[in-house]
């Protein structure tokens, strides 16, 4: 019977941070599960209008390039890459795409996760930092509300994560790749991604320049980093500018209907804490973790820790700081989805607070983060 106990000790000991990160996988995925409990899939927003489109492609063959709803007859301004994805799984599988449009926003927010998940870990090279960071997913009123609505925001809210871990890692091919599928998921997704690794770029810049001025000779990887930031700058803003020139015929923002109608939600305290209220005080402890961390590995000799490169710090505190200017862009007289940008801070804040729980679990001296998962 001891020995028994002692093998199975033995194994939880082993597996318990598999174990832990599948349960918050299916704990995400049970309430997800209420996205098909039903004859329909929940019509938040504009789901019917997605659903029409995709409908009309299935029988078409063809993405119409005139709309259908609000009257119909104008170019279609809408980006067509989830519209694509719901069609062809539809097409594929044989599922209506009103099911599958539940189906995948069920499949799309456990990858929306795992996204987040494979970033923390690769901006902290700490596994409990990743696991905090998905634990936190799940603390979240403003992510779960969006990754249940059937929209291309929440392609957007995966391609996100997906293109910035390839931007930390510099394989700017894939990078690429990633930014210029965002190009055709969702205009305020693109603007986020774009504006990010911009800030990110321009931080290198800053830091390149400092350390030439400091007579360093590091200065030729920073240099190197924010050169090849373009990359995806350039991809995810070229492959934009075709796609409206195409269905639009122009390149100019100005006749766009957010642009014309102003169109979003100001955040206020109220909607700023659907953030999570127990995500925003690990949020603060993280910031203040990371930037006292900064080029440190935390671990004595043998132990497992925790590593912020410089590279990882700027990248971070380019995403939340572009996210929270994007939030609170009404304050600069742009008054455009202020809502909507405002789940993409939502998205790095819940990171952030992963490295937060690290550091207050740290310092109180949890000794099973001291030995690798």
């Amino acid at each position: 019977m001891s020995d028994a106990l002692e093998r199975l000790l033995g194994s939880a000991k082993k597996y318990w941070f598999m174990g832990a990160l599948i349960l918050i996988v299916l704990v995400a995925l049970w309430y997800r599960m209420g996205v098909i409990n039903s004859f329909v899939v929940p019509t938040y927003g504009n789901t019917m209008y997605h659903v029409g489109i995709e409908r009309e492609t299935i029988l078409t063959g063809h993405y119409p390039r005139y709309e259908l709803s609000y009257g119909g007859g104008f170019p279609n301004f809408y980006v067509p890459a989830y519209r694509l994805l719901i069609s062809s799984m539809s097409v594929a599988t044989g599922i209506d795409p009103m099911v599958m449009s539940g189906l995948m926003t069920i499949t799309i927010a456990i990858f929306v996760l795992l996204a987040m998940f494979a970033v923390a870990y690769r901006l902290s090279c700490n596994l409990y930092v990743a696991l905090f960071a998905a634990f936190f997913f799940l603390m979240s009123p403003e992510i779960t509300i969006f990754t249940i609505r059937p929209l291309p925001e929440l392609l957007g809210l995966f391609m996100v994560p997906f293109t910035l871990y390839f931007v930390i890692r510099r394989d700017w091919p894939i990078a690429a790749i990633g930014a210029a599928i965002t190009a055709l998921t969702h205009q305020m997704t693109l603007a986020t991604l774009a504006a990010v690794i911009g800030a990110y770029m321009a931080f290198q810049l800053a830091r390149a320049g400092w350390d030439f001025y400091r007579k360093k000779g590091g200065y030729k990887e920073p240099l190197s980093i924010a050169l090849w930031c373009l990359v995806p700058i350039m991809a995810a803003c070229f492959t934009y500018g075709l796609w409206q020139l195409y269905t639009l015929g122009t390149i100019s923002l100005s006749g766009i209907a957010q642009v014309v109608y102003r169109e979003g939600n100001v955040v206020d305290l109220p909607l700023f804490l659907r953030t999570g209220v127990f995500v925003l005080p690990f949020f603060a402890i993280g910031v203040a973790y990371i930037a006292s961390s900064i080029g440190n590995s935390k671990k004595a000799e043998g132990e497992y820790g925790c590593t912020i490169t410089i590279d990882a710090a700027l990248l971070m505190f380019a995403w939340a700081a572009i996210t929270l200017l994007l939030t609170f862009n009404d304050k600069l007289g742009i008054h455009i989805f202020m809502d909507r940008f405002f789940t993409f801070f939502v998205q790095i804040a819940i990171i952030i607070a992963g490295f937060g729980m690290y550091a207050l679990l740290d310092a109180i001296g949890l000794d099973v983060l001291k030995v690798k998962p």
